[in-house]
């Protein structure tokens, strides 16, 4: 058989697998070992290998911790703060609300490093708020999903932690990469809620005046939102400072998590227990689909089915910008049915040899990879979830 049926059925096999709703990382890793036995047995050697050192890489220390950071501050209710807090600041105006939802997600979105984690508290917190004071339901599940899909590329990020050990480059220079775009798509979101409530007060009206606050209650609201200010000092600031690593800027988060809740006698067994959980659940999951995804790089490269799609790709018309296009345009649509980590995991071991050929820098890429995914958890039938 020859080498372009086996690429083409793997692809098929893959995507069946998938698309079948069984375990992300039992996908990859499974599609690659049944084509091994068919048609490379030696390269199921390679297995033992990446179940051993793929959770070993240094790096990856960060994850768990940048989880534990975020949960701490989800489950003991600090993130209430915050949306206090623009409650009385920007709630008298018209779609205050719903604007003030998306700056809370963003806030949010830079001490958690995932997205279900803002989309859920906020949806918790800011959804009944939205509908006791008469909000149009799309307007604010719409500010809910934007702003919480911002974990994906607001730093500190897991996914660009995840592509950038897939890809070798600097996790801090990833980080860096994605304030920029992701605070302008976050004052996009602001910018359109605040101008379609103003045309359309209806949709999302302005608090009552016997609401209204006094400026030195919503000096102290502002005051309250101190946790979020620290921990995101701590956790950019000694990276960009040279000041440590990326792994040790995550310890420096998670303790400052956890003095933070001491401060506020937030953190119960209840809020500690359930912090470990989540942690464990979400790092173990990633761990998987990661290791899935070397086994199937792996032998995926051994069948040379690699060095075939790089030479596909790059033979088709339109030049860089064309395969760039369609890279995106296959990102996008995965993104709609798929998680952001498994489509991290599946396509960059694909994409950089690709990307290496054109000469198109790695950082860039990744920033656009991200931003991609983020537009694409935001597209139906994947939003749908986050009605939910």
């Amino acid at each position: 058989m020859s080498l372009e049926i086996i690429t083409a059925l793997y692809f098929i096999v893959l995507f069946t697998v998938l698309f079948m709703g069984l375990p992300v990382a039992f996908g990859p890793g499974g599609t690659a070992v049944i084509f091994a036995m068919i048609f490379e047995p030696r390269a199921l050697l390679a297995i033992p290998s990446a179940f051993y050192y793929t959770p070993w890489n240094s790096i990856l220390v960060t994850v768990p911790l940048f989880l534990f950071m975020g949960s701490l501050i989800r489950y003991s209710g600090i993130a209430d703060m915050a949306y206090d807090a623009v409650y009385k600041l920007i709630g008298h105006i018209h779609g205050g609300l719903a604007v003030g939802t998306v700056v809370v997600c963003t806030i949010f979105a830079a001490v958690t490093g995932i997205t279900p984690p803002a989309t859920i508290t906020m949806g918790q917190i800011a959804y009944p708020s939205m509908m006791k004071y008469n909000y149009d339901r799309k307007i604010a599940i719409g500010a809910i999903a934007s702003g919480g899909a911002l974990g994906a590329l607001i730093p500190p990020s897991v996914p660009f932690i995840f592509y950038g050990l897939l890809a070798k480059v600097s996790i801090g220079d990833l980080f860096l990469a994605g304030i920029v775009p992701g605070l302008m798509l976050a004052s996009f979101y602001m910018i359109y809620i605040g101008v379609r409530c103003r045309l359309q007060p209806e949709l999302g009206p302005a608090l009552p005046r016997d609401l209204r606050f006094s400026g030195r209650e919503k000096a102290q609201a502002v005051v309250n939102i101190w946790p979020f200010a620290v921990l995101i000092f701590i956790v950019l600031g000694v990276i960009w400072g040279g000041i440590a690593t990326p792994a040790e800027a995550a310890a420096f988060g998670a303790t400052g998590a956890v003095f933070i809740n001491l401060i506020y006698g937030r953190l119960t067994w209840q809020v500690f227990r359930s912090s470990i959980a989540t942690t464990l659940k979400l790092t173990g999951m990633g761990f998987w689909i990661l290791i899935g995804a070397n086994i199937y790089l792996n032998i995926f490269n051994t069948l040379g089915s690699q060095d075939l799609l790089t030479e596909l790709v790059l033979s088709m018309p339109g030049g860089a910008t064309g395969i760039m296009a369609m890279m995106m345009l296959i990102i996008l649509i995965l993104g709609m049915v798929m998680d952001d980590w498994a489509i991290i995991m599946l396509c960059t071991p694909l994409f950089i040899p690709i990307v290496d050929a054109l000469g198109v820098d790695k950082l860039w890429f990744g920033a656009l990879f991200i931003v991609n995914i983020q537009i694409a958890y935001l597209t139906p039938p994947s939003a749908s979830s986050c009605s939910g």
